[in-house]
Parts: structure tokens; sequence; C-alpha cells
């Protein structure tokens, strides 16, 4: 409906005719507003109702409904609106006066053009009236009549079921048809109106078609070709149009009927754009139908007719929409000549080097420039965008003439704005920036910069060598100045590709004095410049920080601040990235700027200036951000403020900047993990947009992460309600992994508290652990592993899980994640602490195997326990000790392998032995010694030596021999297995099979190996007193077994 509706002052004539004028009172001057409007309208409508009025003056009534209703738009709603408005309407169209009835039929034209009135026209039953009242004697009514149904029918039967019925049943279409034939001399404004009626009733897919052809329609329709009715030509071609669509077998008549050659004459420039429009739409049909029709195109001299019309609405400055419609289709129709859009740029390109030309060079590559505008990729053979690059370029030469180098340079613009065929270019973005200076530079400057874009397109050099390094950034500068937008966009937008290419660009502007007029770009300059000025600067500050003091020192942390005001959305965004890399100390005025920005309502959106503001607090010095008044404090306060939102997106940012701020500023947490500022983070955990939520868990967990330098016992969450920690739990249970993460690492803080604890372990917190442990990233697995660690801390193991295969999972998942942790980093010591805890777990009615069993079932998972013991630091060197000496027994080969194989392994081992305070990993280190030496002897005792710790060694396990005391770990014995140490050939012993394994029998077996195939260790063993030590041990045995 609303296309037709647009197409209505091109297609149609005049809607008041000199009779219809006459008749029209001045409704507009009588009325001063609604009320005296409405007052007016019921007053005329109820003399029409009373049926008193003699038919002059229902002619004078009518007539002045006529007038208010064209003059006044709340006149036609309130007519709209009235009930008896169109029965009287219906009528006065079946019983009034030829005038009346002229009148009444404007009416409904004048009510028609409200979108909400159409139907409640269509539906008054008007159609049938108005159909009589075409048959009129009166001129003037058929003329009204015929207005109205083509106002009436703007709806198209495509777009309306309902009046498609309507019209169907009352047969309009071949009503109106009837009016056409060319044997009934009918009115010009009268056959415009009816084509009209029909180009809006006959689609490409209805079945007037066969009856139409069947009563000569193509001969009616080819007939008002040659009409002198601008309207009748018009609409005529349209149809044409879609009855070629419609009935493909029609297309033979047409052309037999001369269309084609009629067609083509419409295109020319004497007739009116509406018509031309519609000529071409028809012959784009004809052309996509028919290869005969695309031969007599050709043969009529069609493609010259057609370049020229693509060409037209630029050379005649054309500004309708209809300029456009005849471009659109003239060019689908060369199109559809060539095979198709590829071809015909291809075909385009050829003829502009031809010497024989089919149109004048100038209209041909304006045509191949309207092609690449418009080229979509839809065909399966695609064009090389290089070939017609290198070939306009090779057309564009200094000082030619004017109009074909316009038309190259255009066709360069289409080229490097297409996205489709720029994508296949190298510097397609610069290019297009350097054909606007070419188009606006003067003839001297404008050589140079063709000889720059040619360079860059034929010689394979970058825009920096084609611009001829600082010569050219020079000249871009020198633009910088000017007066007019585009040259201030052009040559900015440059320099913006230059510094996010070039380095040496930057320092280039920064010499050549680039700097203080880029500034003054921010406060004087246009739209577009002002962001690629604040964008040049932004890589100024990155490059070095000599000149981002050349910036700061130019003014442009205040233009900047401006910019963030008063800049749309890609203004405020990139001012804010500038600032933040230009601004490097916290001042107490930037600080109240940025919050009197976030305080009004003069900026759409505060994400920015949000931004800023965190960046600037960052560096704020603790006193001032934790001091109630000082401007940082306020600064931070109005970023909680901003939590309470109602805008979700500002909600997100001020968390995750928040988040930010206490992640780098540790040192403010303390004094700030106060309810005025946990709550509101606390607030939005429950937020129904995930995003927000995950900043607000973000900014949480920075707050409560343990301060070790201040406060390492300190918990700084333990004022939390008792129910608070419920959304996190909730979020890291059935959120994405990346926002379950961010909650287990709020938690991971929060888990100090074993009130805080206790209710997590309540709510279920271990599935949601043992989710982030097998989902997650590293980062998430760290922090979830340290949530374990705090439980099991606080709560027996068999009281966190509650089945055997749950921990087998965790065990494995916790060795997993040592693989890719920094051993020296500062949280690596959760997921071995945590191993640790629960391989020392006694067996138990709940768990029906030891719990380091699902180690030993997955050989894998020993390695990164292995690199530990040879990398990590005394602490861990410990815990994986502890944790490896329980799988000497059942993994003994591939443990002693490791060990062997791991360089650092051995040397740890002894160390430890040696030095080690606690008597478990003393006997732990000397196990997993003498594991490794059982199978790899050689190996085994070769590293002891290189460590330089062996005689020192052997002194530690004498020492452990003779102590008398027997020695059981608390928690888990160390185990071995019955032939845990083999008889070796020279020396007939067999290992016995203990439950629990002494400190000196560990000892005593590992001695054994040293100085049985070790005989350097044998004169330290004597002077260590080995021998006494042993005969004192079976004294003891022999003392012990008598009594």
């Amino acid at each position: 409906m609303q296309k037709a509706r647009e197409l209505r002052d091109l297609v149609s004539p005049s809607t008041s005719t000199p009779s219809s004028k006459s008749r029209e009172f001045d409704g507009g001057a009588t009325m001063d507003g609604p009320e005296s409007t409405m007052a007016t309208l019921a007053g005329l409508l109820e003399q029409l109702h009373a049926g008193v009025s003699s038919p002059p003056e229902k002619e004078i009534i009518t007539a002045r409904l006529l007038s208010i209703a064209r003059a006044r738009k709340e006149a036609r709603t309130m007519i709209g609106s009235h009930s008896q408005a169109m029965p009287l309407f219906i009528s006065m169209l079946r019983n009034g006066t030829p005038t009346a009835k002229a009148n009444v039929a404007a009416t409904l034209s004048a009510l028609c053009k409200e979108e909400e009135l159409h139907l409640k026209v269509l539906l008054g039953g008007c159609i049938p009236p108005l159909l009589s009242l075409l048959k009129s004697e009166s001129s003037e009514a058929r003329k009204a009549a015929a207005e109205a149904i083509f106002e009436v029918s703007s709806g198209g039967l495509s777009d309306d079921h309902i009046g498609m019925k309507i019209f169907v049943t009352e047969g309009v279409v071949p009503t109106l048809w009837d009016l056409l034939d060319p044997n009934i001399r009918q009115d010009k404004v009268v056959q415009g109106f009816v084509t009209g009626a029909l180009r809006n009733l006959c689609g490409d897919k209805d079945g007037y078609w066969k009856a139409t052809l069947e009563a000569g329609g193509v001969d009616i329709i080819t007939g008002l070709l040659s009409s002198d009715n601008t309207a009748a030509q018009a609409n005529a071609a349209s149809l044409l149009a879609r009855l070629i669509l419609a009935f493909g077998d029609s297309i033979h008549k047409v052309i037999d009927a001369g269309a084609v050659g009629a067609l083509l004459s419409l295109l020319g420039h004497n007739n009116d754009i509406s018509v031309r429009a519609s000529a071409a739409e028809a012959l784009e049909a004809l052309s996509f139908k028919s290869t005969t029709a695309k031969k007599s195109l050709v043969d009529a001299g069609g493609i010259a007719v057609l370049i020229g019309a693509v060409v037209a609405p630029s050379k005649e400055c054309m500004q309708e929409e209809s300029g456009h419609v005849l471009q659109k289709h003239a060019v689908n129709t060369l199109a559809n000549i060539c095979g198709g859009m590829s071809s015909l740029i291809l075909y385009l390109g050829k003829l502009a080097k031809s010497p024989r030309l089919a149109a004048p060079v100038a209209d041909i590559i304006g045509a191949l420039a309207y092609a690449l505008m418009v080229f979509v990729i839809n065909e399966d053979k695609v064009f090389d965008s290089v070939e017609i690059e290198g070939l306009l370029v090779t057309l564009l030469k200094p000082r030619d003439n004017k109009l074909v180098q316009d038309r190259i340079l255009e066709a360069l613009a289409s080229l490097y704005g297409n996205p489709f065929l720029a994508n296949r270019l190298e510097h397609a973005d610069a290019k297009k920036v350097l054909i606007g200076l070419i188009t606006l530079a003067a003839v001297d400057v404008q050589e140079q910069l063709i000889l720059s874009l040619t360079s860059l397109c034929c010689e394979s050099v970058g825009i920096w060598e084609s611009l001829r390094k600082r010569e050219g950034v020079q000249l871009l500068i020198s633009f910088l100045g000017l007066s007019t937008e585009q040259h201030q966009e052009y040559a900015v937008a440059l320099l913006s590709i230059l510094t996010d290419q070039v380095e040496e660009s930057k320092w280039a502007i920064t010499a050549a004095g680039g700097i203080p007029p880029l500034v003054q770009l921010l406060d004087m300059g246009f739209h577009k410049a002002r962001e690629d000025a604040a964008h040049v600067l932004w890589n100024l500050c990155c490059h070095s920080d000599d000149i981002r003091a050349c910036v700061e020192s130019a003014g442009a942390v205040a233009a900047l601040l401006w910019l963030l005001k008063s800049g749309g959305p890609k203004g405020q965004e990139v001012s804010a990235k500038a600032l933040i890399k230009l601004i490097r100390y916290a001042d107490s005025s930037t600080i109240n700027y940025l919050l009197a920005l976030l305080l009004s309502d003069s900026i759409s959106s505060k994400s920015h200036a949000i931004r800023v503001l965190g960046h600037v607090l960052t560096m704020s010095s603790h006193k001032d951000l934790v001091q109630k008044g000082a401007p940082a404090n306020k600064g931070l306060r109005c970023l909680v403020e901003v939590l309470n939102s109602s805008n979700e997106e500002t909600q997100e940012c001020a968390a995750s900047v928040l988040a930010d701020l206490f992640s780098c500023r540790q040192d403010i947490c303390d004094s700030l993990a106060t309810d005025e500022i946990v709550h509101p983070c606390m607030k939005l955990l429950t937020s129904k947009t995930q995003l927000v939520a995950t900043q607000s868990a973000r900014a949480l967990s920075a707050l409560s992460r343990p301060n070790k330098a201040n406060s390492p016992n300190k918990t700084k969450m333990s004022y939390i309600a008792e129910g608070d920690v419920k959304p996190l739990i909730k979020m890291a249970k059935t959120s994405s992994i990346d926002s379950a993460e961010t909650a287990v690492a709020a938690l991971a803080n929060l888990l100090s508290d074993p009130q805080i604890a206790e209710e997590a372990l309540t709510e279920d917190i271990v599935s949601a652990l043992t989710r982030v442990l097998g989902e997650g990233s590293l980062a998430g697995k760290k922090n979830a592993s340290c949530a374990l660690n705090q439980l099991l801390n606080h709560f027996p193991v068999g009281d966190v899980f509650t089945e055997n295969s749950e921990c087998r999972f965790v065990v494995l998942a916790l060795a997993e994640t040592l693989t890719g942790m920094d051993i020296n980093g500062v949280n690596f010591s959760d997921p071995l602490d945590a191993l640790a805890l629960l391989v020392k777990t006694k067996q138990c009615v709940k768990f029906k195997y030891p719990l380091w069993f699902a180690l030993s079932e997955q050989p894998a998972s020993l390695e990164p326990l292995v690199n530990c013991l040879a990398s990590g630091g005394p602490s861990v060197q410990d815990k994986a000790i502890q944790i490896l000496s329980r799988l000497c027994r059942d993994q003994s080969v591939t443990l002693s392998n490791l060990l062997v194989g791991r360089l650092g392994s051995i040397t740890s081992l002894s160390n430890r032995t040696v030095t080690s305070s606690n008597i478990e990993v003393r006997i732990g280190g000397a196990s997993l010694l003498l594991c490794a030496a059982k199978h790899h002897k050689q190996q085994a005792l070769s590293a002891l030596e290189a460590s330089g710790l062996l005689n020192t060694l052997i002194y530690a396990l004498l020492d452990m021999i003779k102590c008398h005391s027997i020695f059981k770990t608390s928690e888990i014995e160390v185990r071995t297995s019955k032939n845990f140490i083999e008889r070796s050939s020279i020396h007939q012993l067999i290992a016995p099979d203990p439950a629990a394994t002494l400190a000196g029998a560990v000892s005593l077996w590992l001695l054994v190996i040293i100085v049985s195939y070790h005989t350097k260790s044998r004169i330290t063993f004597i002077e260590a007193m080995g021998v006494e030590a042993i005969s004192d041990k079976l004294a003891g045995y022999a003392t012990n077994s008598q009594v």
C-alpha cells in the first residue's frame, strides 16, 4: 500500500481539476480547533442525514465536506470515525446529483490518504457505486470516480485479502480494462487513473491476464505507450512488465506489437521520469524472460540507450525516487542482456577501452560505476576485482577530460565502497579515501594524489610508500585546516589508516606538527573528522611515552573529554580509548568532570564515561579512594550507585569496571568491603541478564580476594547474611560455563568463612565445583580447586563428598589441573593441597577404596606430580612426596620410570629426605627413592651421586634406622609390595610384607641397594658406623623376639 502511495503523484493526474476547485470552500479558514471542526462536520453530516436538503443544498454540503477533508488531517479522522458518514456517502453516490456524486467520490479519495481509513472506505460498499459513476455522462463525476477507485485500490490485491475478495466479486479489473478500449474516447485524467488502478490491482502472479490477452490487452497496453498522457504511459509500461512476468506466452505478442521500440523511445530524456522508470521496468522483464527480446533490444541500439538511462539521473541531477528506479531497472536490463552483472561489468570495462564506442566513454564508465556500486555476490561467476581496478587506473590520467576523470573516480569509489568487491582488493579503505581527496583537491595537488593512487594500485607498495612517506604526511596535515567538511574527513581518515598500519608515520605526524591541529579538530571539526582525529591520537599515545606526553601537552585531555560528552556513539567510544591511554595520573578536575557526566542526562550512553572514570580511579592514591568526601572516593561510590541503574548495559559496565578496580587495587579492598559497597553487587547476582550477574560476581570476587600482605587471616566477608551466597551457587550450577567460572571465583574467596562454607555445602556447591573442574578453563579449574581446598579444610572428606565416584573424578581432575598451571604461581598450591588432603583419607564405609586408587588407575595423572617434585619449591615437593609415596606398590614401574626420566626428581627426593623435619616426608622420600632404585639401579644411583647428596643421604638413612621408636603416619600408611625388593643375583634378599612400613625398614632396604651397587658408598657407610647401626638393630630384633 505504501509503495503505491509513494508513486501516486508520479503515475496519476492531479487530484484537483479546475472544476472541482471551483466547488471547494475554504474549510480550514472557518474553524479554529478540533472541537469546532467536529461540530461543523457533525452539523453537515446531520443535514445530509435529515433528508430535508434540496439537491443544490446537498451539492454545497458535500463540497464543504470535501474542502474540510482535503484541508485537515483531523477532519478526515473524524469523518472516518462518524458512524453515519459512510452510509450517507454511499447513498449520495447512488442517488445524488452528478456534482454531489463527484464531491463524495473526491471525499472518499481524500479519506484514503489515511492508511487507517483505507479499509473502512473499502468495506463501506463504495466499489459498486463508483464503478457505476465511471459510466456517468458527467466528465467531472467520471474523473472523481476514477480517482477514488485508484486510491481505494492502492492496497493492491496481493497485500489485502479482504480487498481481493471485494475487487474480484465486483469484477473491478474487467470493468477497468473495458474502459481502456481503443474504440472508446476516454478523458486523459480518467485514463490515467484507470491505468493506475490496474497497476495497483494487477500483480505479476494474478489470474486476470489470460482474459486480458483474449480481450486484446496487449494491443491496449502498447497503444497506451504511444499516448500523450504521461500517467497512462507510465502505468501502461508497468502493466506490461507485470503481464510479461505473469504470462510468458504473451512475449511474442508484445514484441510483434512493437513494444521494444516504443519502450526504448520512452527512455529518452524528453519524457517524464516516471514514464522512463516504468519503461525500464518493462524492458527488464522482457530481457529477463526472452532471448528473442534481448536480440531485439541489441538490434534496436538498446545498449546505448540503456547506458544513457543508467547515467541519466546523475547527468540530469534528478532528485526523485524514480531516478533510482530508472537506474536499477536499466542496469538490470543490461545485465540480462550480457548474462549477469559480472559479465556486464567486464563488458563495460572492455567497452570503455574500445576504439569503437557504443556510447560516450563518460557514460560507459558512469554505467560501470553504478553497476559496481549495486553489485552483490549472487552469481556463480564472479569477475576479478583486480582486473577492473587495473583497467580503471589505466584510464585515469592527470589533466585528462574532467568529465571522464570524474566518472573514473566515481567508478573506483564504487569499487572500493562495495563490501563484496573491496575485500578482494588490498588497501581498499585507503584507496577509497584517496579517491575522495583527489576529487576535492586542486589541480596540482590532484596530479600528485593520482600518482599516489596509481602507485598503490599497480606497484605493489604500501600506503606509506605510495604517499611518499613524510611528504605525504605533511600534505595530509595541511588539509586539516581546510574549512570543508569532506576535506577534513578524508585527510584525517587517511592519517588514521596510516597510524593503524605504519609505525613510522606516528613520529612523522608528531614531527610535522600534526598533533595540535588534530586536537583542534576534536573541538571544532566535523562529526566524522572528530572521531578519526581521536583515533589517530589514540594510536600516537600507544606508540611511546614521548609522543603521549606531546599529545597531553597539546591539551588533548580536555578536548577528548568534550568529545566524550558531545560525540556520537563512535566518538564516545574512541575518545574513551584515547583517554584511557593518555591519562597517567588521577586529577581531581578530571574525576569531577566525569562525575558530572555520569550524574547528568547529557550523554546517551554512560558506559564509556564509566570506563574512563574506572581507569582514573586505578591511579588514585589509597587515601583518596577510601577517604569519604575525596573526589576519588566520590567517583568510586558513584560507580556503586550506577549498579542500581535501570539500564542493563550501564549496570554491566559499572560492575566490570569495579571488578577491574578491586582486582588491581587490592590495597583498598579491606577498607571498602562494607555493606554499602558489597550489597549492590550481591543484589545484581539475581539479574535476569546473565552478563550483568556475571560482572557483578566478578566485582564481588575481586573485592573478597584475601589480601595476604595486609591481613592474611582476615575473613573480609564475614558479615554476609545467610542466604546471600545462594545466587552465586545457582549461577555456578545453571549459567553458562563462563558465568559459572566467575561465580566459583567469588565463592573460592568467600569460603574462607566457616559459616559461609557450611551454607554453601548445604546448597550442594560441590556439584558446581565438579562442573567447572570438568568443563571449565584452566583459570576456572584453579578457582574450583581453591574452593574445594577451603571446604576440605573446614569439613571431613566424607561430609564434602557423598559418593566414591565423585571423589575419584575430583582426584583425577585436580591432577589434570596441575598440568597447565605455573608451578611458581600464587594459586598452584590449591589443587595440590586439596589433592593431598583427599589421598590421605583412610578407607571407610563411605569410600570402599582409598582415594589414591584413582591415581593408580590413571598412570598419566602421575606425571604432573613428578613435575612438582622435580621443579617445585620445598612445600610443593613435600606435598608431591606425600601423594606419590602412596603409589609405590600399585604403580611401581610407572613411578620409577617417571622419577628416573625427569631430571631433578632424584635430587629433590634426596634433598627432602635429608632436610625435611616432617618424618612422613622423609619416609615417603626414601620410599620413592627405593622405588626408583629397584627398577633403575644404575640410573638412580648415578643421579644420587651427581646430586652430591649421596653421602649425606646415607647418614640420614642411618639416623632413621637408629631411631628406636616405631613411626606410623597419622592418616595413611606408606605401602610396599610383597615383591618390592626382588631377589638379587648377589644378595638373596626377600622383602617382608609389612602392613605398615617402618622408617627403619625403608631406610634399611634403600641402604642395601646403595651399598650393594655403589662401591664407593661402602666407605661412607662404614665411616658413618653403619655396621654398628645394623648390628644394634639386629640385636634389638633378637631381644624383642626372645621377649
